[in-house]
């Protein structure tokens, strides 16, 4: 499996956010979280996850995509306005059709089309209580402003920046910019002078062929029959003259047509912004073996404590973050999951994890009230093992065989939090490359970690892209490489002052060989302890 996601990176800042002070990160394919405890790395995460959740429900082909970019929004109008849209698309997606398959393009919009887009993008601010209502829900707490550093201060500023678009001569940036503050948040929109758009050509395609279908369909509607090809008559005849030779209202038509297709390019448009937040998330915890083995309970009682919340007012029902609440959502939908289609990619990673770390299969019982039970069969056995009776490393990496085997898809992104837990040092270095695998197949990784060895590994990996192909027989799994562009370290440490942690990039250090984070700090200090006391003992 080579196939490298295309997700564009995106820069999220963020001040005054819970232990965080400041931070600015890019997410890449594989995105390392590494630091001290108390220092935000999980809350981070759980950040990115809440936006996640926002974006994919309110941009791209979502059924709910129309709230964030309303069609009553789109101004009025004017033939002129009509027919310059019209002859930018006879113009510009023809001709970039002709163009190399592979290559993505970057298309100037004229200020004739970036005026009719700018106003359908602009307004997002009726989602801001969406916005709020997500993180408060992902983080568990009853307000936002729980989650403000520093409450006198007034706000925390959460910053998303397009830095594809700035790279390519974007003119000013592109983001969104959300304001957290006492009274709630508030979600705005930064819009360039000069709208510029990054366009994979199997988009424009897709905008191409749904351009085409929906103008002939639109055509036969009215008794005009569909002429030659679709992807060239359509867009080359003057279906202005068209209706209006046939005693039709032209304009009432043609307003009609495109300003369905302005929606859809602008929706098209804030995917491509949104990228890759308007993808699925999914996220397992770092207590994430405890809640396999315990979810069963665990439901059962909140059913119970739910049935009896009237009967004692003064005993609230127990509060679940959302990142836990959706984890444990997902293991009961996973009773249905000998239902689901998967790419058969995914499953072969699965499969990968399970036979060079597990050393047996995971798998799911069904019970008569379809609840979902897990096991473990080792290699060798003819009867399953309760998963709850099976090692903590194989309850640790459960999920993750079974998220790769049964929910993720290309494309989504696939928070672990510390995936150390419970693995012996050679364990973790052959998950590393296991989540590299994954990685390469088009899934985006972020991991928050405390592991030395994750940290080498990844390293590895990246200087194994260094080596020609031809030139690494003999190495062991040299077929999983990962490139410079695709991880990306970051490293949270208590600032200067105390107040609050403060996030970097850290860089791989060739000398080294790791992306140091201090863990040769703690070696350093162990040695020396060491050598003090056995002075102390031949000095005796």
């Amino acid at each position: 499996m080579t196939t490298i996601s295309s997700a564009k990176p995106l820069e999220l800042t963020v001040s005054n956010f819970g232990p965080i002070a400041e931070a600015s990160i890019e997410l890449r394919p594989m995105s390392v979280f590494v630091g001290p405890s108390n220092t935000g790395k999980s809350y981070m995460a759980a950040l990115i996850y809440a936006l996640h959740k926002f974006f994919n429900t309110y941009s791209g082909n979502n059924a709910r995509s129309s709230m964030l970019m309303r069609k009553g929004q789109i101004p009025d109008l004017s033939t002129n306005d009509l027919s310059s849209f019209h002859a930018w698309m006879q113009e510009t997606i023809p001709d970039l059709e002709k163009t190399e398959y592979e290559k993505s393009h970057l298309i100037e919009l004229p200020e004739s089309v970036a005026v009719l887009v700018r106003p359908i993008i602009n307004d997002i601010s009726h989602l801001s209580g969406d916005l709020e209502d997500e993180i408060t829900r992902c983080f568990g707490v009853g307000k936002a402003k729980t989650l403000i550093r520093h409450l006198s201060d007034g706000e925390t500023i959460l910053s998303l920046n397009q830095n594809t678009l700035k790279e390519v001569g974007q003119n000013g940036p592109f983001g969104y910019e959300v304001a957290m503050t006492e009274q709630g948040a508030k979600i705005d929109v930064a819009i360039p002078n000069t709208m510029s758009l990054q366009m994979d050509l199997e988009n424009i395609s897709d905008l191409l062929w749904n351009w085409n279908i929906d103008w002939v369909l639109e055509l036969e509607n009215v008794g005009l029959k569909k002429r030659g090809s679709v992807a060239t008559d359509n867009l080359n005849i003057d279906w202005l003259a068209e209706l209006k030779n046939m005693g039709l209202d032209e304009e009432k038509y043609a307003k009609r047509a495109l300003e369905d297709l302005l929606y859809t390019f602008a929706r098209d448009f804030v995917s491509v912004i949104a990228d890759p937040l308007a993808h699925p998330a999914h996220y397992l915890p770092a207590d994430r073996a405890g809640v396999m083995h315990a979810h069963q309970v665990a439901v059962r009682s909140l059913i119970a404590s739910a049935s009896r919340v009237a009967l004692r007012p003064d005993s609230p029902m127990p509060v679940l973050s959302g990142v836990l609440g959706d984890f444990m959502e997902q293991l009961v939908a996973l009773a249905d999951s000998s239902r689901w289609a998967h790419d058969k990619n995914y499953d072969d990673l699965a499969q990968s994890l399970e036979q060079t770390l597990l050393r047996g299969v995971v798998r799911i019982e069904q019970s008569p009230i379809n609840y979902p039970s897990f096991v473990f069969r080792p290699n060798g056995w003819k009867r399953d093992l309760p998963l709850m009776n099976a090692s903590s490393m194989v309850s640790e990496l459960a999920p993750v065989v079974l998220y790769l085997r049964h929910v993720v898809q290309p494309g989504d992104l696939l928070i672990i939090e510390e995936p150390e837990s419970h693995l012996h040092p050679a364990m973790q270095v052959e998950f590393t490359r296991q989540l590299a695998a994954a990685v390469q197949s088009g899934i985006r990784i972020i991991i928050t970690t405390h592991s030395e060895w994750v940290l080498e590994e990844l390293a590895n990996l990246v200087h194994l892209a260094e080596l020609p192909e031809e030139r690494r027989e003999g190495i062991d799994n040299a077929e999983i490489v990962l490139s410079p562009d695709q991880v990306g370290a970051w490293f949270f440490e208590p600032s200067s002052e105390g107040n609050g942690s403060v996030v970097r990039e850290i860089s791989l250090d060739t000398e080294s060989a790791t992306f140091p984070a201090g863990f040769g700090l703690v070696t350093e200090s162990l040695y020396n302890r060491w050598t003090e006391i056995s002075a102390r003992i031949q000095e005796g």
